[in-house]
């Protein structure tokens, strides 16, 4: 099965869901197809380019906050208003990446946390910008003039967002830029021999990344009409791990299957309060020791997917294996690690 026909069976299936289910399951259609576009940027920074950051989640905040006040202030349609806060979110990710892109590994990681917390703690103390503890309610989006009010009608508009994001993803992995990305990633002394810019390359992946998280927060703000400043924290940022992890690291069909995983479980777990938490951490634990690259890994391993060449790893060289991990340590303790493995 190619990935071009498992991501249209996909899309078939929730469209016909969005079409023939309830009000709430038109609603989960929605976040799915949010937490969708959300996690393809975040495996482009995370999985294509092997960057471990942890400031996606506040990238979808600044999206969906861009995207609520280009339309209430500025009186912005949703069309133009969503693009616009990708791109304001593309440039706050470039901010973010020129001196985040110097540090690698474990290094990288803090600063992105800390960038994380700020911008929560913006969020929350902003008061005359974002309403502070208060947040903001999403104004009413419409098409040409035409208000959409039920979930129904919003699929309408998020749904054909969600396939061009994915197509756009797929166009950018296979052009030269995507796999400038991946060379840096895996081979970047040779990347440099090339004439790769290498902190060029990795701002310009936490640029894309942050498009896509900054499309999927307006997309986040129009489906649940209300946006709290609490909902672009660390919880949010694990899931979004875990929707990649699970789904397939360096994998768009993985982001599909990760989105569509983690967003309709937990509908299932609701009755039991806390459970989610320890979903998300014990199918990290799993996903790491027996399928390290995730449920799209696991279809190729068996034959039921067929490898792309966007960039993938062979399975015995993914990003979470015991060997590639040992990447993201300081030097001296990779150096330490491996004298006790020679010992």
């Amino acid at each position: 099965m190619g990935r071009t026909l498992l991501s249209i069976i996909i899309v078939a299936i929730l469209l016909a869901i969005a079409v023939l289910g309830d009000a709430y399951t038109q609603y989960v259609v929605n976040l799915v197809l949010t937490f969708a576009v959300i996690s393809i940027g975040l495996n482009i920074v995370l999985g294509f380019s092997g960057l471990l950051s942890f400031a996606h989640s506040a990238f979808v905040g600044v999206g969906a906050y861009a995207t609520a006040i280009l339309m209430s202030r500025l009186g912005l349609p949703y069309l133009l208003a969503l693009p616009a806060a990708g791109l304001f979110t593309a440039f706050i990710g470039v901010l973010v990446g020129l001196p985040a892109v110097r540090v690698k590994g474990l290094y990288l990681a803090l600063v992105t946390i800390a960038c994380l917390y700020f911008f929560e703690w913006t969020f929350i103390h902003w008061d005359p910008v974002t309403n502070g503890t208060d947040g903001m309610i999403m104004p009413d989006i419409s098409l040409f003039g035409i208000p959409l009010f039920d979930d129904i009608q919003k699929t309408y508009i998020l749904f054909p967002v969600a396939v061009v994001m994915y197509l756009l993803a797929v166009k950018l992995m296979s052009s030269r830029l995507g796999r400038s990305f991946v060379m840096v990633r895996d081979a970047e002394l040779a990347a440099q021999t090339c004439g790769i810019n290498i902190m060029k390359a990795r701002t310009l992946a936490f640029a894309t990344s942050a498009f896509y998280a900054g499309v999927g927060g307006g997309m986040f703000a129009a489906t649940v009409s209300f946006i709290d400043p609490h909902s672009f924290g660390l919880l949010q940022m694990i899931m979004l791990f875990g929707m990649v992890l699970i789904g397939g690291v360096s994998s768009l069909v993985g982001s599909l299957i990760g989105a569509v995983t983690l967003t309709v479980l937990p509908e299932f777990l609701r009755e039991f309060q806390g459970a989610q938490e320890v979903l998300y951490g014990l199918l990290m634990i799993i996903f790491i020791i027996y399928m390290p690259n995730g449920i799209a890994g696991f279809l190729r391993r068996k034959g039921w997917l067929q490898p792309t060449n966007l960039g993938g790893r062979k399975p015995s060289s993914s990003m979470f294996s015991t060997k590639s991990m040992r990447s993201f340590l300081p030097k001296d303790e990779t150096l330490i690690a491996r004298q006790r493995r020679q010992k």
